[in-house]
């Protein structure tokens, strides 16, 4: 027999035909009388809405020295200058984390010239335009208009110039990241802002100076130190076994967050005396006892013991709330309950078990570590009873409430899908209870009758309660919005699933949960992106967050330099860094909805 080789043909949609300007003129913006028209009065609005802009910005009447004076405050507001480098330490933490989760996780990739000649085409488009429409001197002028022509026919010959090898993925996207951080710290050490000084008569008058090198130097070492992270972190990942690796990573995101806030940040004075004699006995004998107890809970072979020894859990955990007791140990009782209930279904047997078993006992540890570093006394000196303001406050706020509201959330997503009334009829009355009143008024609840309905000699700080308040409330609607996730579930998938022979919570967390919330993406970063603009809504409380120093501290300040009634220049740059934020929030977002196939499959 004669052997044949069958060649498999991938067959591609043919490339539309080649178009000029004119033809895409035509085709999207004249087609007929009538759109010609509305493209011409939509083209003399932008053009109007650009000129008004521009003319807001670079009036010379605009006291833009009010942001570039108190940029610190409005990052960080009154935290000591000595201690700055604790923050400058966290932001640097932050930017080695995301340099090392790029390289594990491979994002990036490459992209065409003809994609990048788009952007540059667009940008120096916008630059043309506003050097042309712009209120700048001649010499401005001219600068913006060659900055933009540039940038505008670089971009058309990427796109045009190249033929065929514009649409060949060749630039790495990454490597474009990193030449734009290499242009902004060479802005940051040549730009010069205004500032506000007294002139030789003792008089106000603003003088254009270079960024303090207290800012710059910093920055320029932490990209240095990111960039340098990522490329040894490419240089390993093969060399790495990718699984432990990727754990890894995410145990140091998920452990970052408070060990930045509650030991970098704060400095706590740790009473070493008490925790050598109670917290440090306490974690251990919690993490050695609970550990052998879960043993026996995960145990199959007897039965349901297991599932009697966490109801029992619960019960005790529930209890110690009626009881005068530290509570730390209520921490540990609802820890150690959570495990026991999740040890029948999850326990395992083998390296499974015993891995379990550690991540109790680290739960343990943890839990002890940060009650101690949280109810220390901080050794920052500032003004309030909370160490950061302005945009550190909003981002703390955010983050905390983001995070606290998603387990409370599927929670109660699950209770009010469950077929058990009790806890239906519980979540249910939470969901419509707390949806039903707005933000601001649970906010005033917690600041108002919260403190007259705690126990004597118990008090909460006021970041608490607003953390408290928008957590709940969040929970309430990304509850709903997983909800519609399960209810999007097939029947099918239940059916298979009680096939197979797995149990109502082995169901619900390898099949049901990652397939509702795969669904729900984008309602789940809408309430994020909610969630961090509404902790503006704070303001209204006397918090000194990043919208609430910009309305109404800067307006305020006569010394040493006099910004009365300057509202709207502040207020500019809010909605400029809120934006920075939630367009971010959004693009991430399209990548993982496209990485996931959600709405394709």
């Amino acid at each position: 027999m004669t052997g044949h080789v069958v060649t498999e043909v991938t067959e591609l949609a043919p490339e539309p035909p080649p178009k000029g300007i004119r033809v895409w003129l035509k085709e999207n913006l004249f087609s007929t009388p009538a759109s010609g028209v509305m493209s011409i009065l939509a083209l003399l609005v932008a053009l109007a809405g650009i000129r008004g802009i521009l003319g807001f910005i670079f009036d010379p009447t605009r006291r833009w020295e009010a942001v570039t004076y108190n940029m610190r405050l409005l990052m960080v507001q009154a935290y000591p200058a000595e201690q700055a480098i604790r923050i400058w330490f966290s932001v640097g933490t932050v930017a080695v984390l995301l340099a090392l989760s790029l390289a594990v996780w491979r994002v990036g990739g490459r992209t065409s010239p003809r994609q990048v000649g788009g952007t540059l085409f667009a940008v120096g488009s916008l630059a043309l335009l506003g050097g042309l429409l712009g209120p700048f001197s001649t010499t401005g002028k001219i600068g913006w208009i060659v900055v933009g022509a540039v940038l505008a026919g670089v971009g058309y010959y990427l796109r045009n110039g190249l033929g065929e090898r514009a649409k060949e993925e060749s630039i790495p996207v990454l490597g474009a990241v990193a030449v734009v951080i290499g242009l902004v710290l060479v802005v940051i050490w040549t730009i010069e802002l205004p500032f506000p000084v007294r002139d030789t008569a003792g008089e106000q008058v603003v003088s254009f100076l270079p960024i303090a090198s207290s800012t710059r130097v910093p920055w320029t070492i932490i990209a240095l130190v990111g960039v340098a992270s990522y490329l040894v972190m490419k240089f390993a990942r093969d060399l790495l076994p990718a699984v432990p690796t990727r754990r890894v990573l995410v145990g140091l995101w998920v452990l970052s967050y408070p060990v930045l806030v509650l030991v970098v940040l704060r400095d706590p004075h740790v009473p070493l005396d008490r925790v050598w004699s109670f917290y440090l006995p306490l974690a251990v004998g919690f993490a050695v006892v609970g550990a052998l107890v879960l043993n026996v809970a995960a145990n199959r072979s007897l039965g349901e013991l297991g599932r009697v020894i966490g109801a029992v859990a619960l019960i005790v955990a529930l209890a110690s709330f009626a009881f005068q007791m530290e509570y730390v140990v209520r921490f540990l009782l609802l820890a150690f309950a959570f495990f026991s209930l999740a040890a029948p279904t999850f326990g395992g047997e083998g390296a499974s078990r015993r891995i379990f078993l550690a991540m109790w006992a680290i739960s343990a540890l943890l839990i002890v570590f940060f009650y101690v570093m949280a109810t220390s006394e901080s050794t920052v000196e500032v003004p309030g009873a909370f160490m950061l303001g302005g945009l550190g406050l909003t981002l703390i706020l955010s983050i905390t409430a983001i995070v606290a509201s998603f387990p409370i959330g599927l929670l109660l997503a699950l209770a009010r899908t469950s077929k058990m009334p009790l806890f239906r009829i519980m979540a249910t009355t939470y969901i419509e209870l707390v949806r039903g009143v707005p933000l601001i008024t649970w906010l005033l609840v917690a600041f108002i009758m919260l403190p007259v309905a705690l126990p004597q000699g118990v008090s909460i700080g006021g970041v608490m309660r607003a953390i408290g308040a928008m957590t709940f409330f969040s929970a309430a609607y990304l509850a709903e919005n997983v909800r519609g996730g399960l209810q999007a579930i097939p029947k099918g998938q239940y059916e298979a699933s009680q096939a197979l022979g797995m149990t109502t919570s082995q169901m619900t967390v390898f099949i049901v949960l990652p397939q509702a919330l795969r669904a729900v993406i984008p309602a789940l970063v809408g309430q994020v992106i909610a969630i961090f603009k509404d902790t503006s809504l704070v303001t209204i409380v006397g918090l000194f967050d990043f919208l609430h120093i910009a309305r109404a501290v800067i307006p305020g300040q006569s010394q040493p330099f006099n910004f009365l009634g300057t509202f709207r220049e502040p207020l500019l740059f809010a909605a400029v860094v809120y934006w920075m934020f939630t367009f971010t929030f959004s693009r991430i977002s399209l990548r993982l909805e496209k990485k996931l196939g959600v709405g394709e499959r």
